[in-house]
């Protein structure tokens, strides 16, 4: 009896518990946010980001820039108190974004700020929205900027944000020892349009060419040029303009080894190809110009210095040579 009795005791408990759980669900249920309506921090639902074309997931590539947007960006249209509308897309080569119920808008040219205010406008003007609140960012890393030529480390590169032309390069490993004064740059939108700028490998004048760099951007680092040396030198060859920013003519025949006894040095000549193929020809005194008596012209990339041979010298020294070993021999023969 007594056990039957504890048994209905402790059944009558459990169901009272049973039926406070129940109840505190269903209080649960009523009082907390269903997690698929939670807002996120910008006021948007799950729901409207899942609209969006998945914006929220890229919104930490996204930032709001200054300069013009150009092809090739990828830009993200948010309208916080009409979601619908929001979209993520590429700007075309023409500079035009697909936007949803308004279609073809031209972005090419405008900044952030000129972008959201034209969809404004055009939403209000639709009677689409009242009050429109829009927000145009651009993923700054969405388009690469090529980096090639003489660098340590050629390739594409998607740095965050705004750079300067001397961080793309320190980017791909800085320039090599051939680099040259000249880089080269052009975007895939113009690809065409070539600006060409003076560059200092070894920084000195950095602030005065350096300049911002964006993507879709085409950075070529072209390679030093060479100043051929030829005739009657110890080492004749091609050598590059690499190490000076002026290289002389004195300069190049010094890395030649200079030139031979038997040179003509009073008429050594300097030949500089003209853009049109032409050539001009300047005769040089060599002799002079290294004893600091006449000046010491600069060269350019292609130019040729050429040392002649003086006949007279040849003839001179070949005699002096056969009269040297005629006489060696005659001593050696009346040697023995």
């Amino acid at each position: 009896m007594i056990l039957r009795n504890s048994f209905h005791f402790f059944q009558n408990r459990l169901a009272g518990s049973a039926a406070a759980f129940r109840v505190l669900f269903i209080v649960a249920v009523i009082v907390c946010p269903r997690p698929s309506f939670a807002q996120s921090p910008g006021g948007m639902s799950s729901l409207a980001q899942a609209r969006s074309g998945g914006a929220s997931s890229s919104a930490s590539m996204m930032g709001v820039t200054d300069e013009p947007i150009f092809s090739g960006e990828t830009v993200a249209i948010t309208v916080s108190n009409a979601p619908d509308f929001s979209t993520v897309a590429r700007v075309s080569m023409g500079g035009d974004v697909p936007v949803p119920y308004l279609g073809i808008v031209h972005f090419a040219g405008l900044n952030s700020a000129s972008a959201s205010a034209l969809i404004e406008k055009m939403l209000m003007d639709s009677n689409l929205v009242i009050h429109p609140n829009v927000l145009v960012t651009v993923d700054g890393a969405s388009t690469g900027i090529t980096v090639l030529g003489e660098v340590r480390t050629p390739g594409i590169y998607t740095p965050m944000g705004k750079h300067m032309l001397s961080d793309i390069l320190a980017m791909a490993g800085g320039v090599t020892t051939t680099a040259g004064r000249i880089i080269e740059i052009s975007s895939d939108s113009a690809p065409d349009q070539k600006t060409l700028i003076p560059w200092d490998p070894t920084l000195h004048n950095t602030d005065v060419f350096d300049r911002v760099m964006r993507g879709g951007s085409r950075v070529v680092v072209k390679p030093c040029g060479v100043v051929y040396v030829g005739g009657n030198v110890t080492r004749p060859g091609a050598y590059p303009l690499c190490a000076s920013r002026v290289a002389t003519v004195s300069q190049l025949i010094a890395l030649a080894s200079n030139s031979l006894i038997t040179s003509k040095r009073g008429h050594t000549l300097l030949i500089r190809t003209l853009p049109d193929g032409s050539r001009v020809v300047q005769q040089l005194d060599l002799a002079k110009i290294q004893n600091a008596k006449a000046a010491d012209p600069a060269v350019r990339e292609d130019d040729m210095i050429y040392v002649p041979v003086s006949g007279v010298k040849y003839t001179l020294i070949n005699l002096l040579n056969y009269f040297t070993e005629f006489g060696v021999a005659t001593l050696d023969l009346y040697a023995r």
